[in-house]
């Protein structure tokens, strides 16, 4: 059975190409993060935009008021309106420094996720295993207006799916000899994964990869009311029905410290915090941590 996504199964795959981000190579990372997210805060407070920090690293700036300890990345949201029009401008205002490679500026890579990316750095992985632009990054997750009505709210939802994974498939089968040679040590059903959705993905071929990115983002910006009562981020690791969140929750925020700065997070952290986490005070124990690992980086 093929799941819908791969992403979890192949950043844990064990394979002998992986570099582990840890010790002073960790260290170093995050300062280069926490710079990059200093200019995106600043670009987003002269224009307005609204943005949160999300995920783990909204739970760092709550639980550790920083970095998660082991964590080596940082996770924000933007309004699809905002967002459109930051990706207007980052050439003019962050292009010495950053350029964005997303579904709108680089659709031949059909990544759905939006990063911002240093430039000079290198960060190879499995989600861009042949990129030869691929930095270090912030990771940009839009959040889009999901319709007020219920049944178009499904529709919806089955449409950001089925684009979805035909996006991923028609990447892994671009991507299908190089994938097999990085993980050739990782066991039968990491092969066997690969395979199979990059045979479902030979079905698709009939268009460029860049096309079905652009389906996937045109089917997930289709609603323009932004006054929905609820926004949902169709690229979250949960994908579309887990990822549907009230409005005026998710679009409203406070300031929290995070190691030397400040920066929006969901004001109300904790009812979202405990929608993803559970009891997300509690530390996990050490083999419950997730860390990444890398096929090439240099910073």
């Amino acid at each position: 059975m093929i799941k819908l996504s791969t992403y979890n199964l192949l950043k844990n795959a064990k394979t002998k190409n992986r570099i582990m981000i840890e010790g002073d190579l960790l260290k170093k990372m995050q300062q280069i993060l926490l710079q990059t997210l200093k200019d995106f805060v600043a670009i987003c407070e002269k224009h307005g935009f609204y943005y949160s920090l999300c995920g783990g690293s909204a739970l760092g700036a709550v639980r550790h008021q920083g970095f998660i300890p082991w964590d080596d990345d940082v996770d924000v949201f933007m309004k699809r309106a905002d967002y459109n029009k930051f990706v207007k401008i980052i050439d003019e205002e962050m292009g010495d420094k950053y350029y964005l490679q997303s579904l709108e500026t680089t659709p031949e890579l059909g990544m759905p996720i939006s990063q911002l990316m240093v430039k000079g750095t290198v960060l190879r992985s499995h989600t861009n295993p042949d990129c030869k632009n691929s930095g270090v990054f912030i990771d940009i997750f839009v959040l889009e207006n999901a319709p007020d009505n219920k049944v178009l709210r499904n529709l919806h939802g089955l449409g950001s799916l089925m684009f979805g994974f035909i996006l991923s498939c028609a990447r892994m089968y671009c991507n299908k000899n190089m994938l097999l040679k990085i993980y050739e040590d990782s066991g039968e059903e990491t092969l066997r994964t690969i395979r199979r959705k990059a045979a479902i993905g030979a079905i698709f071929r009939f268009c460029k990869l860049s096309v079905w990115a652009k389906f996937f983002l045109k089917w997930n910006s289709m609603c323009k009311n932004g006054n929905s009562k609820y926004v949902v981020c169709p690229t979250g690791t949960k994908h579309y029905f887990k990822e549907v969140f009230p409005r005026d929750v998710y679009c409203m925020t406070t300031k929290l410290k995070f190691e030397d700065m400040e920066v929006e997070v969901i004001s109300n952290f904790d009812w979202a915090l405990k929608k993803l986490y559970g009891d997300y005070m509690k530390l996990p124990p050490e083999e419950k941590r997730e860390k990444h690992f890398v096929l090439e980086i240099k910073i």
